[in-house]
C-alpha cells in the first residue's frame, strides 16, 4: 500500500508479514523499516535476505526486536559480502540501526536513512505485528503538522 505524505520527498509503502510483502520489495534505492515486537526470528530473517536480494541501501528495526533486526541485517551483509553464504554479495554496504521507540525509530527510518552510495528513493514499511497502520498514518500526519518525538 502506497502512503501519500508530504513530509517526504521519497515514495512511501507499508506492508505486513500477513500480506504480499514479497511482491512489495523494491528492486533497488530503497530503505526497509521493520517493526516487530514479537518472537518471530525467521520470518525476521527471512525478509532481511530477501530485502538484501533486492538492493536494500538500509534496515532499520524498530520494536522489542530492533537489536535482532540490526545484528541479523549486519550479519547477513557481512556473510554474503565475504562469500560465505549460497546469496550473491551485496550491491551497496548496507546500513543498519534500531530503535525501539515506534515514534523515533518512524522518524528516523523518515528522516535519516542515507547510503552514501545509493540514493534512497523508495521506503518501505514492513509490519510483522501486522497492526502498526493506524498509528503510522496518524504519526506520519502529526510529523506532517510539525510534530518531533520527544528522545529523552
Amino acid at each position: 500500500m502506497k502512503i501519500e505524505t508530504t513530509y517526504i520527498k521519497r515514495q512511501l509503502f507499508y506492508s505486513t508479514s500477513d500480506g504480499e510483502w514479497r511482491a512489495d520489495l523494491p528492486k533497488d534505492n530503497w530503505c526497509l523499516i521493520l517493526i516487530s515486537n514479537t518472537n518471530n526470528d525467521k520470518l525476521i530473517d527471512e525478509i532481511i535476505a530477501n530485502s538484501i536480494t533486492n538492493n536494500v541501501g538500509y534496515i532499520c528495526g524498530i520494536g522489542a526486536k530492533h537489536n535482532y533486526i540490526h545484528n541479523q541485517a549486519d550479519i547477513e551483509f557481512v556473510n554474503r559480502d565475504i562469500g560465505e553464504s549460497k546469496f550473491p554479495k551485496p550491491k551497496y554496504h548496507i546500513m543498519t540501526v534500531g530503535d525501539e521507540d515506534f515514534e523515533e525509530g518512524i522518524w528516523f527510518g523518515l528522516m535519516n536513512t542515507f547510503n552514501g552510495e545509493v540514493e534512497i528513493d523508495k521506503i518501505l514499511i514492513i509490519d510483522t505485528d501486522c497492526n502498526w497502520k493506524p498509528e503510522l498514518l496518524n504519526l506520519i500526519k502529526k510529523f506532517e503538522n510539525g510534530y518531533l518525538p520527544d528522545n529523552e
